[in-house]
């Protein structure tokens, strides 16, 4: 199957490790893993007290905390951590079970720190390694300068259509075939480059201009179809619909207007609308996506699992597609309730007749356990980076079969 991996060393940019741990036996075989991963600074400490003294000490780039230790235990750590404001990435560890350890990645997570994930002691290399894999993987994703940009270069940017497309294949998990994307908005910045989209999309969304962007990249997507149509290429583009938009009576119409002026069947547009996002407003929601659902656009639920009231939502939406979040594909292999929550929710999928997508695949190991699991359909950066249109159709060339685009040039 010809999905791409990563090979880079797990501890990139990495060098220093703090293991906070009170048993000798378990901080002396987490010192022997760090040191065969290469870390080149290895300090430990007994107990949280001492541990928070050498964080305020020197920040580590690696902290592996234990959660259970006598005067100040790992939950007191993650308190303390974030009131002081410091924020060093952390590994959870704990001999207790799973369930316990992703209560506690979510309690770290929710106090605003960067937790990569929790282990079951003992250690295993292979898991720690994963794990700093997924966080090199990251950093290269968001190493970028994170600041925001004012609005008025942001409207600017939306105003002279600076703000473009991405495209991320989804993909037959089995075959490797190609089955449709996601668009993704990147600004093409004319003295900058490339922007993320953590840099402008929050601005977007407080400034209320979310629809406009939707339609922008909906407008950008339809053209982009055309065009590849005449390369023999025909895949359905997914596109993110903000909250505010579920509340905004005008979308209709102008998303009518666009398809048929494009002559793009409706079948190959799917909005994707995350779980939380509908919670607000539900009548007015449920009205905008039953409307949306008579043109004959899909419609995904995102990021599903991680909110609240998702089987109600499920029955009162008309979805067409379910996309498990990414908390609930990466590293579940040895986690035996997230996987019985995924299992939940693909045979919930299946017997609804939904297409169940796994988003946020980053290893091998993710994409075979979601196979194993039943999930038929996935993304992510094992499989594939967003991409601009051009590099796309020639990734498509590649994984669609019999599809063989003539040699044109992509507008």
């Amino acid at each position: 199957m010809p999905l791409k991996g990563n090979d880079s060393k797990p501890h990139a940019g990495m060098q220093d490790v703090l293991i906070v741990e009170d048993s000798s036996l378990h901080r002396q075989r987490a010192s022997d893993i760090c040191q065969q991963l290469g870390f080149g600074s290895i300090r430990h400490a007994g107990n949280g007290e001492e541990g928070m003294a050498m964080v305020r000490e020197r920040l580590p780039d690696l902290l592996l905390l234990d959660l259970e230790m006598p005067r100040m235990d790992g939950v007191q750590v993650m308190q303390q951590l974030a009131q002081e404001n410091l924020a060093p990435p952390i590994i959870l560890t704990s001999g207790k079970d799973y369930m316990l350890i992703s209560t506690l990645e979510l309690m770290g997570a929710g106090l605003g720190l960067p937790v990569l994930g929790g282990l079951k002691k003992p250690l295993k290399q292979s898991q720690l390694q994963d794990l700093l894999q997924r966080l090199c993987r990251q950093a290269s994703k968001h190493g970028e300068d994170c600041r925001l940009y004012d609005p008025a270069s942001v409207r600017q940017a939306l105003e002279q259509g600076q703000i473009i497309p991405h495209y991320q294949p989804k993909v037959d998990l089995k075959s490797g075939h190609i089955k449709g994307a996601e668009m993704l908005a990147r600004w093409q910045h004319p003295t900058d480059g490339l922007i993320s989209p953590a840099r402008f999309i929050p601005v977007i969304e407080q400034q209320d201009w979310a629809t406009e962007l939707t339609l922008s990249m909906l407008e950008q997507g339809l053209r982009q179809w055309q065009e590849w149509a005449r390369h023999g290429l025909r895949l359905p583009l997914s596109i993110n619909l903000s909250a505010r938009s579920l509340q905004d009576s005008s979308l209709i119409s102008a998303v009518e207007s666009r398809l048929q002026h494009s002559r793009v069947p409706a079948r190959y547009i799917i909005f994707e609308v995350t779980e939380t996002a509908i919670a607000d407003k539900l009548t007015e929601a449920i009205g905008i996506a039953a409307r949306l659902r008579l043109t004959g656009i899909g419609l995904s639920i995102d990021d599903f699992g991680t909110g609240f009231a998702t089987l109600q939502q499920l029955t009162r939406f008309p979805f067409t597609e379910l996309k498990i979040d990414q908390s609930l594909v990466t590293s579940i292999a040895d986690k035996p309730h997230l996987q019985a929550i995924t299992d939940s929710i693909i045979a919930l999928g299946n017997r609804m007749q939904l297409c169940t997508v796994a988003e946020g695949i980053e290893t091998q190991q993710d994409l075979d356990t979601m196979l194993q699991h039943g999930c038929l359909m996935g993304q992510g950066y094992f499989i594939a980076r967003p991409m601009d249109a051009s590099q796309f159709l020639l990734w498509a060339k590649q994984h669609q079969p019999g599809f063989k685009p003539t040699p044109r040039t992509i507008s």
